[in-house]
């Protein structure tokens, strides 16, 4: 069912009408996480040329817009998280471009941008690791000399409550008992409550360097959220625990 490795339940997934409702009431209840914001203002000017991928209904790039940075663009799969977001400029007067477009095939020229984002483990939610590299190539190839990506992703040996989930699982992988549909170790399918099919893959520390790697990025930083900063309980239950990283062209 899944071997297509399609995003197209990705995208069905991100218009499900309860994902949009709580995707557009993040940019106000939720805004900018504590660590986000920190993360920002250490490496983001206001003058750089942003492109945030992943944006889906704005919450990272309107409260970036709201807090000076002005030169931005939002890009998002799916077109009724772009249509809420563009409704959401046009009623509070923004002066912000949203785009729906793919991540996997961009469309902007070489050396466009001094950063790209995506936020809230967005790059994870994609399936198929060709599409995850073409990603990764992607905003290598938008991205100024010097430019900075940077994104979120779980860390499997660090996940808590799902720890003992990934130690069975690796178990699985090794005796060949694991989900067929699933492509490699970390690969997560679930349902979720409204019957649409939800994809992450939880990588490590060091897959994840092997990954950046793929591309001539250097890897300025790696934190978690919590280290970097406290978080409001709201934030706390829309994101939970995250990585940081942030890496240069």
């Amino acid at each position: 069912i899944f071997m297509d490795k399609d995003i197209k339940y990705t995208k069905e997934y991100y218009e499900e009408e309860e994902n949009i409702k709580r995707y557009g009431e993040a940019i106000d209840k939720v805004g900018l996480w504590n660590s986000e914001k920190i993360i920002f203002n250490k490496y983001i000017s206001k003058n750089d040329k942003i492109l945030d991928i992943g944006c889906g209904a704005g919450r990272t790039t309107i409260n970036l817009y709201k807090e000076g940075y002005k030169d931005i663009i939002g890009l998002d799969l799916s077109s009724k998280l772009i249509e809420y977001a563009n409704n959401y400029v046009k009623e509070n007067n923004l002066d912000i471009k949203f785009i729906n477009g793919d991540a996997t095939k961009l469309d902007f020229d070489d050396n466009t941008f001094n950063i790209v984002i995506f936020s809230f483990n967005g790059m994870q939610c994609i399936p198929g690791k060709h599409n995850r590299d073409s990603v990764l190539k992607e905003v290598y190839r938008v991205l100024k000399p010097g430019g900075l990506y940077i994104f979120t992703a779980h860390n499997r040996d660090d996940s808590g409550s799902y720890q003992s989930f990934w130690e069975e699982e690796k178990l699985r992988w090794k005796n060949g008992t694991q989900d067929k549909d699933l492509e490699i170790f970390g690969d997560k399918y679930s349902i979720d409550k409204t019957g649409k099919i939800c994809f992450v893959h939880f990588s490590n520390i060091e897959e994840m360097k092997d990954f950046i790697h793929q591309e001539n990025f250097e890897i300025l930083e790696y934190n978690k959220s919590i280290d970097i900063a406290d978080e409001i309980e709201i934030t706390k239950e829309f994101a939970g625990d995250t990585v940081f990283w942030v890496v240069k062209k």
